[in-house]
């Protein structure tokens, strides 16, 4: 199972989708209460739900780990993973996948500049605000020291996304033959 942390914009959710559809992985669909962005499809993005339904979904112990960032609520149901999964997290949801799967999990933490990130953000139409926001809870979230452990740092300066794919695969099999 792989498991990709970047801040906001750097590239992971481009990245995991190469990563599905050259190598196989299946996306670990994690549950949110942040709304549906327009291009975002229910249970393919993620389970979008309510913070009600999400509270109930918490209570009854269905999560594997559980955050919150920007006002919302994001986790992971027990019952959506895959040994051959890729998900996307931040520090502490990968901290508690470490805690609770140990070494069958590999961790890249994905690096990009706050410039390119400012622009990707740009693009895909995000508020000035928001973007201000997110690179200043990021710089603080999104640090190497505040994860267990990570496998592989990838840095992201603009190359092709596919490259950086092919990079975290052959390490990936690199570390699962061994």
């Amino acid at each position: 199972m792989i498991i990709l942390i970047g801040a906001s914009a750097s590239g992971k959710t481009e990245i995991a989708k190469i990563l599905k559809q050259k190598y196989g992985f299946e996306k670990i669909i994690t549950t949110t209460t942040r709304p549906k962005r327009t291009h975002e499809v229910e249970n393919v993005d993620y389970h979008f739900v309510s913070k009600d339904d999400f509270n109930h979904l918490l209570i009854s112990g269905s999560f594997l780990e559980v955050t919150h960032y920007q006002e919302n609520f994001y986790g992971t149901n027990k019952a959506d993973l895959k040994e051959n999964g890729l998900v996307i997290l931040e520090p502490n949801g990968a901290n508690a996948y470490l805690e609770v799967l140990g070494k069958t999990v590999f961790v890249v933490f994905i690096e990009t500049s706050k410039e390119l990130r400012k622009n990707y953000m740009t693009f895909r139409g995000d508020s000035l605000e928001s973007i201000q926001d997110r690179i200043k809870n990021d710089d603080k979230r999104f640090k190497k020291k505040n994860i267990l452990r990570v496998d592989l740092e990838i840095k992201n300066q603009n190359q092709p996304l596919e490259d950086l794919a092919d990079d975290i695969y052959k390490a990936y099999k690199t570390r699962t033959s061994n």
